[in-house]
């Protein structure tokens, strides 16, 4: 057993996008969110150093795209050190993705956990337009190259093809959270309808291994290092910091 080592905490906190998540900042503009990139980068900086010996994704986050959480996820598992999860209030959706990810996942009582599914909305605001009297022109090169703009009436055609998107990458989805969690068909049938579990119930299907906070996710993450004591690389203090309100809406604008 070694005697000291660090331990290295990675935060996965908001909505989860690939490049810092501008659609989602136009969307909830007082909500921080997360870049997968910039957390990738953060992953493969610690796999380098040989002083951090194990890490903490400290998670509190909805979910986010597939892409991003994809890729958070591939290069969790790729680390040739310990990791583990500890899910703070939220770890639904393609946080949890990212979670199961990891050696161990660690939640609170109080934690909620799941959500495991796909969700697309589509605002429809051709109604609106021609109250005002406005009138939209679209020249597109392909049938299909205008899918899902906001000022028109789907076409069954495309709602079948958006459909067929997402069952696409729910199925992709469920066969990663069941391959990480190595869960049973019974479980696996229970967690597909997008229901989120508190952190005993989430225990009990196998979606976390140990109820706690920090402190036993860290303890959890000394015993697989097999180091006496660490210290702590904490990468809240190393994430760009979010615009002020004022200055992110008129970037999205």
């Amino acid at each position: 057993m070694l005697i000291r080592g660090k331990i290295a905490i990675i935060p996965i906190k908001g909505i989860v996008t690939s490049e810092g998540g501008s659609s989602s900042l136009f969307l909830f503009p007082w909500r921080r969110g997360v870049s997968s990139a910039e957390t990738v980068r953060f992953l493969e900086e610690v796999e380098k150093k040989r002083s951090i010996k194990a890490v903490l994704l400290e998670i509190n986050s909805s979910g986010g795209t597939p892409f991003s959480c994809r890729e958070i996820a591939e290069k969790i598992k790729s680390l040739s050190k310990p990791t583990a999860a500890w899910v703070k209030e939220y770890g639904t959706s393609g946080a949890y993705w990212i979670a199961s990810s990891c050696d161990v996942i660690v939640a609170d009582k109080l934690s909620r956990i799941g959500s495991i599914g796909v969700l697309s909305i589509r605002a429809d605001i051709s109604e609106l337009l021609k109250k005002f009297g406005i009138d939209i022109e679209t020249m597109a090169s392909g049938i299909f190259k205008t899918l899902g703009v906001p000022y028109r009436k789907i076409a069954p055609q495309e709602r079948e093809i958006l459909k067929e998107e997402m069952d696409a990458i729910y199925k992709f989805f469920l066969r990663e959270v069941t391959e990480n969690r190595k869960l049973a068909k019974e479980t696996v049938e229970k967690i597909s309808s997008g229901k989120v579990y508190l952190g005993p119930e989430a225990k009990s299907l196998g979606l976390i291994d140990h109820l706690g906070g920090r402190r036993e996710a860290l303890e959890v993450l000394r015993k697989r290092a097999r180091i006496r004591s660490y210290g702590i690389l904490d990468y809240n203090k190393k994430m760009k910091r979010p615009a002020s309100l004022l200055r992110r809406l008129i970037e999205n604008l």
